[in-house]
């Protein structure tokens, strides 16, 4: 009987070099940590391919500010779409149509990515980029961020004893925040043959 018990590992745990589908020549290419910073998703990333040679540092994430809102009369409204931006604004001055003032609007912000992706694969936070090791499975997305999540995840999906620790705060591990599809027993022969595929 194969006993697992959880290592209080979190995702961020296994994100400091995430494989992702090059944008540029869709080999495998990876996203690191620059270790900048030492806490995870403060660090500033680096997108590399060893493929085409392709490289970015962030960021690839930019922003459109609009502003839609009354101003003076409550019935005229002020509108106003930004170009792509670097940086997020906290206000947009605009003058009135209704009292020509120049005031300060609290935009809505919409985030645009440099690389675009269909809206079904799962995608790294940084640039965008699809994650290399994702396969679907009954209307869901298995996937994982590199080699050591697929061994982390293939020894909780084969182990017929389960343990959680009792220790740590309640069910903050990425273990207890595992989809149902990945738990259930039904599923267990499918998602091993997806994992012996990856690690081909």
């Amino acid at each position: 009987m194969e006993r697992f018990q959880d290592e209080n590992k979190w995702l961020g745990s296994f994100g400091d070099i995430i494989d992702v589908k090059c944008p540029k020549c869709s080999l495998k290419a990876v996203v690191r940590r620059t270790f900048e910073s030492q806490y995870h998703y403060n660090d500033k990333k680096v997108l590399e391919c060893k493929n085409c040679h392709y490289s970015k540092k962030e960021n690839s994430i930019k922003y459109i500010a609009y502003v839609n809102s009354y101003c003076c009369n409550n019935v005229d409204k002020v509108t106003f779409k930004s170009q792509i931006l670097n940086k997020k604004p906290k206000a947009i001055k605009l003058k009135c149509p209704v009292c020509n003032e120049r005031k300060g609007f609290k935009p809505k912000i919409e985030e645009v990515f440099e690389f675009i992706s269909d809206g079904n694969s799962r995608k790294e936070r940084s640039f965008n980029a699809e994650l290399w090791y994702q396969t679907a499975i009954s209307g869901n997305v298995f996937w994982a961020y590199n080699l050591d999540h697929i061994n982390y995840l293939q020894r909780y999906i084969r182990a017929d004893l389960r343990e959680r620790n009792s220790k740590v705060n309640g069910g903050g591990t990425m273990i207890a925040r595992l989809p149902m599809f990945v738990k259930e027993a039904k599923n267990r022969e499918k998602l091993l043959k997806i994992i012996e595929k990856w690690k081909k």
